[in-house]
């Protein structure tokens, strides 16, 4: 989850700001699915708060395909929104599909039907740009979630949501699904939001965005015939609300560096939108307000927002002490850290990612807690099995995806006692809890004390070092002669001053190394370390409640299985 870091200034400049200002068809270019369906869903009449009845048009991607229970109801449907002046290609980059949709992620297109409808105003939706101009309605958030609602209901036959999340403006959009739907979703998720009326600083922000525009004389009322040159100068507020000041230091630490970066910004950025686009979407926020509806969410919520948001500082308490009022909601605020991206921080799953797996699994049965079974007796039968020749192990993380080949000759006794640990489901639900850059990841420790302490008695004699501990490879980890248990590492690195110790390696990494690489690792040492550092004690009495508690963004083993 640490790869962020290792991007250049300006590539990560574009990845915070791409879910604002996303282009259509170049992030949907960088998807790696070739099954995205898009479409339109045309309202011939719809009602506006304003007043207004006119046609409207939704534009929408999908994913996946919609499954039924036995009463005909939808039950893996997910609905993402997007942030202002975004689109629902937006979520289809490599950045954030990447790292959800895929195979063995944790929304995986062949187990979910995702959604991710251009809002009213935005995208390839009806919008004031496409002809209307000022004429267009003054749509609201409400209006939004109405539109949404009958493009799920009466278009793609979805009843019933199994998540609805978003991002900024999309997350805002999710309190509102809440209340004015709460026994349509199973859960919720905003992201970079407050559930309060738009005030304060945010509100001021929003107006100069939009005096910016409407105050220029080009902008004609906005029946303008080119874009006002108003709309470069709303640029400069937009640009702080989305800003990290972390960031931004570390990439413009000079005076001469930060006005070419800024005024590369309003130029580049500026020639994206549509002045009345922007003064719309902006302006759709002025009636938001779910401070007096929190009592009427049901569904399970969880809320993230990041230390580093200029938009929504934590500063304010307000998500805290908003959420308290949902009867089963929860906040998180993300501490500042080298991975965090101010307000763009909400289109990282990369590093929330372990919040959104534990939600699915605290409020789904699909990925409910498997039975012990042979776990609790070490002395079974299935424990002697002999491994084959060659087998794959496929480990399906919060992270994603990664397959681990083992050739029995290289490490006998590893070998089996790993295939053992797999196919039996030892590692299912097991923290990634030792990762250390340019060293290794290791894992190992279950997340059940009783079931932890049963194994850690039970070691295996050595085998002797017949390859090196190379990158991608993979051993289990030890103290000394004979006492290799459950635990394992993967060599991120070349590591051979470990054969010299005896750590045999049983196999190696051959799909997913990038995964790997971005396991959260920002802990280091700190969360239990090696087994040689004496330090696992706390993690190994706490089980997985205290990994969860004190070392939330670890990354997860959501399952392991012999292929």
């Amino acid at each position: 989850m640490n790869s962020p870091c290792h991007e250049t200034a300006s590539r990560w400049l574009l990845a915070c700001l791409w879910l604002v200002l996303a282009a259509t068809g170049a992030a949907a270019a960088e998807h790696p699915s070739n099954d995205i369906s898009e479409g339109d869903f045309t309202i011939p009449d719809f009602a506006y708060q304003d007043g207004s009845r006119e046609a409207l048009t939704q534009h929408f991607y999908t994913l996946g395909t919609p499954r039924r229970d036995g009463d005909g109801r939808v039950t893996n449907a997910v609905l993402i929104m997007h942030g202002t002046t975004g689109s629902g290609a937006g979520f289809l980059s490599e950045r954030y599909s990447g790292v959800l949709f895929g195979e063995g992620q944790i929304l995986d297109a062949a187990d979910y039907f995702i959604i991710l409808p251009d809002a009213i105003g935005h995208g390839q939706s009806s919008r004031p740009s496409a002809g209307a101009a000022a004429d267009f309605p003054r749509y609201t958030y409400d209006d939004m979630v109405m539109a949404q609602h009958r493009l799920l209901t009466e278009h793609l036959d979805v009843d019933h949501l199994r998540l609805v999340t978003g991002t900024s403006m999309g997350g805002m959009m999710s309190w509102v699904w809440g209340y004015t739907f709460p026994d349509f979703m199973d859960a919720l998720m905003p992201m970079a939001s407050l559930p309060v009326e738009i005030a304060g600083r945010n509100r001021m922000l929003r107006k100069m965005i939009i005096d910016a525009v409407k105050n220029d004389p080009d902008y004609q009322g906005g029946f303008y015939t080119t874009q006002p040159a108003g709309l470069r100068e709303a640029m400069y507020p937009l640009i702080f609300m989305v800003s990290s000041p972390l960031q931004y230091q570390k990439q413009a630490p000079t005076r001469e560096a930060a006005e070419s970066m800024l005024d590369g910004l309003v130029e580049r950025y500026a020639s994206r939108l549509d002045a009345n686009d922007l003064v719309w979407a902006f302006d759709a926020s002025r009636f938001y307000n779910p401070a007096p509806h929190l009592e009427k969410i049901t569904a399970p919520l969880l809320a993230i927002n990041s230390a580093d948001d200029q938009v929504n500082p934590p500063e304010l308490g307000l998500l805290e002490s908003h959420t308290e009022r949902v009867p089963q909601g929860e906040a998180v605020t993300l501490a500042i850290s080298p991975l965090t991206r101010g307000h763009g921080t909400h289109s990282l799953p990369s590093l929330w990612g372990p919040y959104l797996s534990r939600l699915l699994a605290a409020t789904g049965p699909e990925t409910a807690t498997a039975a012990p079974g042979a776990l609790t007796t070490p002395a079974a039968d299935v424990w002697q099995a002999r491994a084959p020749d060659t087998y794959t192990a496929r480990f399906e993380t919060t992270e994603g995806l990664f397959r681990i080949r083992v050739k029995r000759e290289d490490a006998p006794r590893g070998a089996d006692r790993f295939y053992q640990l797999v196919s039996n489901g030892f590692y299912d639900g097991v923290h990634i809890n030792r990762v250390v850059e340019g060293f290794i990841a290791q894992f190992g420790l279950h997340g059940v004390p009783q079931i932890n302490a049963l194994w850690k008695r039970t070691t295996i004699a050595d085998d002797p070092v017949r390859r090196s501990n190379i990158r991608g490879t993979v051993a289990f980890a030890m103290t000394g002669e004979n006492t290799r248990t459950t635990q394992v590492y993967i060599n991120t690195a070349d590591n051979t001053r470990l054969d010299s110790d005896g750590f045999a390696p049983i196999g190696e990494v051959i799909e997913g190394m990038d995964v790997v690489d971005r396991l959260y690792g920002l802990y280091g040492e700190n969360a239990g370390g090696g087994l040689r550092g004496g330090q696992q004690g706390p993690l190994e009495a706490g089980g997985s409640d205290f990994i969860d508690r004190h070392y939330p963004l670890l990354d997860v083993i959501r399952s392991a299985s012999v292929e």
